[in-house]
């Protein structure tokens, strides 16, 4: 990105070089051309037209192609910012799920992954760039009015060092501030949007939309309220520029004029100065809208640092411990509640499931049959006791290399507006076809894709809408099985289905995979019955059910 960086800058400046010394090199040209024609025939044909041609047409011609190449490389190194900072921003967020993030709105949270991100990438583009150019090219601009008039090189740096700092100190403080708002209004307008649509039919049925209309709609007039705030912000800033450019070409054109008399200045060099102080300008009038976008980046930064943590944490970190083979599960006097919870979901808990076990959990709902799958993964740390996995801690292991382990088909498992196969490559990218089929013959689902027009290509709408609840589910249980995990957790793998369907898909499940560990959590007692022996979840404690035997 350093490399990035530095080429876009060289090619900013050139850029901006270019056109200095296109408008510079032209009013010499016009004006030595006029009075060459005017001090006669003589004069005129000894005035050599074709080199100062020449340098404007070069000085056109790089012009043109520095702007476009710095635009081609600028925004390569924005794409590829922007694509680090989203897979950090990722890399940071998935861990914290879902403890970490029980106080976040989705709206909010893809609104610090897609826009926040974009401004922070615009600091590179709109604030770091131009404001480095217009540093730098300052000051060969007065090098260049030196080495003509020094007088003229004085007054155009104070006219530059006055639009720069001056405006820039000025606008700072009410900058940040909308700055701050404009980003909080619209996090705010996007978390609203996003839960409207992910709710759009319970809110339409219960008449709610309305209401959501008109908080949207409020929203968004605060945030209009803010854009133009921070519109005429922008513009008092630019036209603080404009107003200190025509002042400074004004006292340069008094002291070239001045110089011109005392036989210092020939003629052609007056409009040259001039012309040079709109040229040198160009490069300044950036500053107002690179001080707005640093502002935004900046309070970007903050809101994603806050919800991802400070990048210098990353450093040091070691890697996470690796589960060893017999891969069984310890729940050492383990408590567990969740926040603002009055009564734990487990207290001081200790029970072991064996690698190859088949083992079924029953209790009545919220009895913490799910809160097993958030703790086996780290989702959720206990408040004491240890849960163990191969012989490990999960929470030093975590959740990325525990998936590899583990294949959890849960009863809330989501699916993306994609078709079947690209559902079934999320959770195996390499599977063929034949396995996909197999996994989906498993789960009782291949009848169902077979009658498919598009089979594996059948589009599934967004969340699995052309899908019943039973398909969504079995489609669920196709996706673990083709992770080559030892072990199985389903969640409610039956629910939903008829008595039928739910026999033909355990007796498929076991015969697939009879020397997994399998766990389901469940309410079926055909479920219960397929495996070795069932754990009740109720209370905040875990017994083996009713004398419930081992099976060989």
């Amino acid at each position: 990105m350093r490399g990035h960086l530095a080429l876009s800058l060289l090619l900013a400046c050139m850029a901006g070089l270019a056109n200095f010394g296109l408008l510079f090199l032209s009013g010499w040209l016009l004006a030595g051309a006029a009075a060459a024609g005017l001090a006669g025939q003589a004069a005129a044909r000894a005035f050599n037209i074709v080199l100062p041609a020449t340098g404007v047409r070069f000085f056109a011609m790089v012009r043109i192609g520095t702007r476009y190449l710095e635009r081609v490389v600028t925004h390569d190194g924005a794409l590829r910012l922007t694509s680090l900072l989203r897979s950090w921003t990722y890399s940071r967020l998935a861990p914290q799920a879902p403890a970490g993030l029980v106080d976040a709105r989705g709206g909010d949270l893809l609104g610090r992954f897609v826009a926040e991100t974009d401004q922070i990438t615009g600091w590179y583009t709109d604030a770091a760039i131009p404001t480095l150019r217009a540093l730098l090219c300052g000051i060969v601009f007065v090098g260049v009015f030196a080495c003509v008039l020094p007088m003229a090189a004085f007054v155009l740096a104070c006219g530059l060092a006055v639009a720069a700092l001056l405006v820039w100190a000025l606008t700072a403080p009410v900058t940040a501030r909308l700055a701050a708002r404009s980003v909080n209004e619209r996090a705010g307008l996007q978390a609203t949007m996003a839960e409207t649509l992910q709710n759009l039919g319970e809110n339409m049925t219960l008449g709610a939309m309305p209401a959501r209309y008109a908080a949207m709609a409020k929203q968004q007039q605060g945030l209009n309220a803010v854009h133009r705030r921070l519109a005429v912000m922008e513009r008092l800033a630019a036209g603080g520029v404009t107003l200190a450019m025509f002042v400074t070409a004004f006292v340069v054109l008094v002291c070239a004029a001045q110089a011109l008399q005392a036989g210092v200045l020939d003629a052609p060099e007056l409009p040259m100065l001039v012309l040079g102080v709109l040229a040198a300008f160009d490069v300044i009038s950036a500053l107002p809208t690179a001080r707005l976008a640093a502002a935004r980046a900046q309070v970007a930064a903050d809101r994603l640092t806050q919800r991802c943590g400070d990048p210098e944490q990353d450093q040091g970190t070691t890697a996470p411990a690796q589960p060893q083979a017999p891969y069984d599960l310890v729940l050492d006097a383990v408590s567990f509640s969740y926040p603002g919870a009055d009564v734990p979901v487990f207290d001081r808990v200790s029970l072991s499931i064996r690698q190859g076990e088949h083992v079924a959990i029953v209790g009545p709902s919220g009895a913490g049959k799910s809160s097993l799958i958030n703790l086996l993964f780290g989702f959720w740390q206990p408040q004491a006791g240890h849960v163990l996995f191969g012989g490990v801690d999960v929470q030093t292991t975590g959740a990325e290399s525990l998936s590899r382990f583990i294949s959890v088909a849960a009863q809330d498992s989501y699916l993306f507006a994609g078709s079947m196969r690209d559902n079934l490559r999320l959770a195996n990218p390499d599977a063929t076809q034949a396995e996909m089929l197999a996994a989906l013959q498993t789960a009782c689902l291949g009848t169902f894709v077979a009658s498919l027009p598009d089979g594996l290509d059948t589009l599934l709408g967004n969340e699995g809408l052309r899908l019943s609840g039973g398909q969504a589910r079995r489609l669920s249980i196709a996706q673990a099985l083709l992770r080559p995990a030892p072990w199985l957790v389903l969640d409610e793998p039956t629910q939903g289905l008829d008595a039928a369907t739910a026999q033909a898909l355990m007796a498929a499940l076991l015969q697939a995979r009879p020397e997994a560990t399998i766990v389901c959590m469940t309410h079926s007692q055909d479920v219960q019955a397929c495996m070795h022996r069932v754990l009740r979840v109720e209370g905040g404690r875990v017994w083996p059910e009713g004398g419930a035997d081992m099976k060989s």
